[in-house]
């Protein structure tokens, strides 16, 4: 069993810069991919969405790499023609006005145009130096979900353990309830008429009244959804979904009961069996 829930975070430096890589997961109903790269990176987008769709499945992943840091300044070009042309009109105009003040020639190199700085470029290296980073946070984050997977496991485990536990006490307590109506049936007719009552005419209507209580279907529903929910647990695949269902339909048995039974006892069993059904289907909203 594999939770949606996970994190990674990475720092490295490379031989031009220092970067960052950080991994989100996060619980969905789908796959949901999303890769924010810095703008040097951004042609790597779509392979960095694959690798990432081949080690997941299912949840929302949010893939962040930053670079800082760097470590190598980036060269810059002249263009010496561009410089010689500024010289010569600056020449020319500087004589015509016949100004005392010399020309300087540092004045040159701040205009536009005459020097410019190359854009940077991410080495081999660099760029296999990320993949390897950004390959470890998927593993790092496939181990935190695994982990918590084997917590949401044990814990269901217990959950329908004592699920189980209550059902037998409906059970037990249901299978009296019928004995007690009889006899409180039989008392209350008696007490009214002042007189024997007909057997034959009492054990229609508890048999109608049993009919009415009888929640045995329910319970052997309710545990073939167990045992159902039991073996999913087991499975290696995409299982969240499967047993949020299974879920749904014990609670839909579980209503069943309660509304047939007019016992404080297997109310208060009822309502116990609900709050676990609950605990179980939000886990199973974080299992992949």
């Amino acid at each position: 069993m594999e939770s949606m829930t996970g994190y990674a975070f990475i720092e490295a430096s490379t031989e031009q810069f220092s970067y960052s890589v950080e991994l989100k997961s996060l619980n969905s109903r789908y796959l949901e991919i999303f890769v924010n790269l810095p703008k040097l990176l951004k042609n790597e987008e779509n392979e960095l969405h694959n690798l990432m769709k081949r080690h997941f499945s299912r949840g929302k992943l949010e893939l962040h790499v930053d670079i800082f840091d760097w470590n190598v300044t980036r060269p810059i070009s002249i263009n010496a023609e561009m410089i010689k042309k500024y010289y010569r009109e600056l020449r020319q105009i500087h004589d015509e006005l016949g100004s005392a003040e010399p020309l300087r020639f540092e004045s040159v190199l701040t205009l536009e145009g005459v020097s410019q700085r190359e854009r940077s470029v991410i080495s081999r290296t660099s760029r296999r130096d990320i993949y390897t980073a950004v390959g470890r946070a998927i593993e790092m984050a496939r181990e935190m979900r695994n982990r918590e997977g084997a917590t949401i496991k044990k814990d269901m485990g217990a959950l329908v353990m004592e699920i189980t536990r209550h059902l037998g006490t409906i059970k037990t307590i249901s299978k009296n309830a019928v004995r007690e109506k009889k006899d409180s049936l039989k008392k209350r007719i008696e007490a009214v008429l002042g007189s024997t009552v007909d057997e034959v005419r009492l054990y229609t209507e508890v048999a109608i009244l049993a009919d009415k209580l009888n929640v045995n279907e329910e319970i052997i529903r309710f545990k073939d959804h167990i045992s159902k929910f039991a073996s999913l647990m087991k499975s290696r695949d995409q299982i969240g979904k499967k047993l949020d269902f299974l879920a749904q339909e014990m609670f839909r048995e579980i209503n069943t009961i309660g509304s047939k039974s007019s016992s404080s006892e297997i109310a208060h069993a009822v309502v116990d069996v609900k709050n676990h059904i609950e605990m179980i289907r939000e886990h199973c909203r974080n299992v992949v």
